[in-house]
Order: structure tokens, then sequence, then C-alpha cells
């Protein structure tokens, strides 16, 4: 067996990094469209609020609860910096305090009733009342009562109600008890609907 030459090793090297540009490019010029990121209530319309964000980060700063983040490279080239939610650490009240920084319109007026960030999803495997049972901190806190439970106390979501505030989310216990498998899923996650 032939040693590795320094040209062959620069030639494999260069080949990865190509690859590894391909990809990166790939997410990064992908379609908004075609992505669903969780947005700020007023933040929905994807091609508005790219149009628009100057990245300022106001609306992150301000945000009472802290579940505005930034995205960031991997979420899109075009989509870094720009407002997202994260309800692992913390949900969306629709204060409307990111409406009120925004300088460029990014963030419209929303309706709380008719605005809907997203839907929350039970994740089997994760929750906790479909692995030991017993357990409704979602249905509990969720304040608009969109989670419920079933006749085998397992929760289930009512998609119509829900509006994806991510409270259920934020207070899901499951990534506590289940820190040990390495998952960075909760029991209950929202997902951005198109």
């Amino acid at each position: 067996m032939d040693p590795i030459t320094r040209r062959g090793f620069l030639i494999g090297a260069a080949g990865a990094a190509g690859l590894f540009v391909v990809g990166g490019a790939a997410v990064a010029l992908d379609a908004p469209e075609e992505r669903s990121l969780l947005r700020p209530p007023g933040a929905q319309d994807e091609v508005r609020l790219l149009a628009n964000c100057i990245k300022c980060d106001r609306c992150r700063s301000v945000c009472p609860t802290g579940a505005i983040v930034t995205a960031l490279v991997e979420d899109g080239l075009a989509e870094a910096r720009t407002p997202l939610l994260d309800f692992h650490r913390g949900y969306c009240d629709f204060c409307g305090k990111c409406l009120e920084v925004c300088p460029t319109s990014a963030i419209v007026a929303f309706d709380e009733a008719r605005e809907k960030i997203g839907v929350a999803v039970i994740d089997e495997s994760e929750c906790v009342a479909f692995r030991q049972g017993g357990c409704r901190v979602c249905v509990d806190a969720c304040p608009y009562q969109a989670i419920s439970v079933d006749g085998s106390g397992r929760p289930v979501v009512d998609e119509a109600v829900c509006n994806g505030c991510g409270v259920c989310e934020y207070v899901c216990p499951s990534a506590t008890y289940g820190s040990y498998s390495g998952s960075g899923t909760r029991g209950v996650n929202v997902e951005a609907r198109g």
C-alpha cells in the first residue's frame, strides 16, 4: 500500500472543502418559502421580513420573555441575524414590543386572535406522558387550552386552537428527564406552518 502523498492529500482536502461549500450554498440559497422558521408575530411573511429587516437586533433585546433570538448562517445566508423564536429560552406572549421597536416594518401589526406562529406537535418518543404517564405540564400551562389529555392520559393538541405561542415547549420537562439521550427536542415542539 502506497503512503499518501502530499499532492494526493491536497487534492482530497480541496475536494472535501468543495463539497462543504456546495452543501452550505445549497442551504444558504434555499428559497425562503421552502423553509419554515419560527418568526415573531407579525413577521410570518418571510419575503417581506427578509426585504425589510436591517438586522438591528432591537426585537431580540426588548423581548420580555427572551424567546427571540437571531438566526445563524446555518438557517440560511439571507436569514442570518434575522429574528427567530426559540421556545427553549422563552415563549411568546404577543405583547407587541418587537413590533413597537422595529424601525423598518419588518414586523407589522398583528391580531393576536388570528396570528398563528406555528402549531405544537407532540413527540411521542420524547414525551414523558407517553413514556411514563402522569405528566400534564403542557396541558396545565397552555394559556389557550389548546392541549388536552386523551383517555390514556396523553396530551393531544387541537391545531385549530393552538397559535404556537410556545409556552408548552418552554415548560416541557422531557429535556431534563431525558437529558441522557442527547436529544435536542422536547416532548412537545412548536413547528412553523406555512
